[in-house]
């Protein structure tokens, strides 16, 4: 008789999750004694586990087989052709016997004692035994070569398992509380009960996937026990209590939270804007009361209306992972009371240098002074700022100049951007 080990023989489930759906499981149970070429049947494994990812601690096996053949009206009927069954009918108490020829749609049998054919029967069909080779949940079967520990320790790769961060902050003038959240969700086929999770971030190369990322997450947090370390070129965070993940089920975690951050609103121009883009931007400082690396994931940006105190919806923006001490922006929308004309109005060549006007007009009627920044996108490198009528910044191929518009004002800015097109090339080979 086969060795069953069941999840009433847990006594550990790891749960490793990636951000692209998938996760490493580690399964400890366990065994009672064993013998030499007993067979074992690890029940209760993930329905979408990779088969050729298995590893087995704590015996060495000489043969092993992922079984999927479950146990349901189909499949113990196509195991049953050619063999006998009972059929009881409504008032039978004895049964009669059929030889199964057909297992379905008709389900076609044959009396044993008078070879009549019967199509779909009435009454009970009952079966002597399970078959071999039907589980009622997927297994893992193997042969024991050597029993080396009291307990073994299955890990394997599933798909089906994934988790995606979410973030909700909410606006109150300059200042915002953050928060997010963790959403785990399985599919797998199985349950994993006061599993200790850990998420890992990195990119993993997959045979047959090899430009897929796990999407550079890196997770941390203030308070709460949580863990945040490297391991072997990537970056794990721990959660510091098991959890219980049942099969098809969503669950939300609290991944961090903040409050009294600072803030700062831009309205952002450039040469195609007719309205500025709205961009909330913050340090992730621990000064500014963060300070800790944020997954890839969505925000959901809510702003205080001062009319009532009510929080009002205004956008919601996608940022990569973002390490400690880096600066977050999301773009909110378009700011429908600050209007914007831009145009090239002038171009000559003096010398060696070409020559580019550029002209913006930028329109306030919200009811408050505004600081917009223009953002002009400049081809090429060899370039600068001839003339301009602000201060203006050079950032890589951008230049940068903040404007103030009072209220119900109109600003002009002109700046000549010079590109220098006396310079030698030279092309290597």
């Amino acid at each position: 008789m086969p060795t069953p080990i069941t999840t009433s023989n847990a006594t550990a489930c790891s749960l490793t999750v990636y951000s692209d759906g998938f996760a490493l499981v580690k399964d400890t149970r366990k065994v009672s004694e064993i013998c030499e070429d007993d067979t074992i049947h690890f029940t209760e494994v993930a329905r979408r586990i990779e088969a050729d990812s298995i590893i087995i601690e704590g015996m060495d096996v000489s043969e092993l087989e992922y079984s999927f053949d479950l146990l349901d009206q189909q499949s113990l009927l196509e195991k049953y052709v050619g063999r006998e069954v009972k059929v009881y009918g409504s008032l039978d108490r004895d049964g009669r016997l059929y030889t199964l020829l057909r297992p379905g749609n008709p389900l076609v049998l044959q009396d044993v004692e008078t070879s009549e054919i019967v199509l779909d029967p009435r009454g009970e069909i009952r079966f002597p035994e399970n078959p071999e080779g039907l589980h009622a949940k997927p297994t893992l079967v193997w042969k024991v070569a050597e029993k080396r520990d009291s307990e073994v320790c299955v890990s394997y790769l599933t798909d089906g398992v994934k988790w995606e961060a979410d973030y909700v902050i909410s606006l109150h003038g300059d200042k915002f509380d953050l928060s997010a959240w963790l959403t785990m969700t399985n599919a797998s086929g199985v349950a994993y009960k006061d599993a200790n999770l850990r998420l890992i971030s990195g990119t993993l190369s997959k045979a047959g996937n090899e430009n897929q990322k796990t999407g550079n997450q890196e997770l941390s947090t203030k308070g709460g026990g949580k863990q945040s370390d490297s391991f072997s070129d990537f970056h794990t965070y721990t959660f510091p209590t098991p959890i219980t993940l049942e099969n098809r089920q969503q669950k939300l975690l609290r991944l961090l939270s903040s409050a009294g951050s600072q803030a700062q609103t831009i309205y952002e121009v450039n040469n195609q804007s007719s309205n500025p883009d709205i961009y909330i931007e913050f340090d992730n400082t621990e000064e500014n009361g963060l300070g800790f690396p944020l997954p890839e994931g969505t925000f959901k940006m809510y702003r205080t209306n001062p009319v009532d105190g009510s929080a009002e919806f205004i956008g919601e923006d996608r940022i990569k992972h973002t390490e400690a001490n880096k600066k977050v922006r999301l773009k909110s929308g378009e700011a429908c009371d600050i209007k914007v004309e831009s145009k090239e109005s002038g171009k000559y060549k003096e010398g060696g240098y070409e020559y580019t006007e550029y002209q913006y007009k930028i329109v306030n009627t919200k009811g408050e002074p505004i600081e917009a920044l223009i953002r002009q996108q400049v081809p090429g490198r060899l370039w600068t700022v001839d003339e301009s009528s602000h201060e203006w910044e050079k950032k890589q191929n951008n230049i940068l100049l903040p404007v103030n518009v009072a209220v119900d004002q109109e600003e002009t800015v002109k700046f000549t951007i010079r590109h220098d097109r006396s310079a030698r090339r030279t092309i290597g080979f």
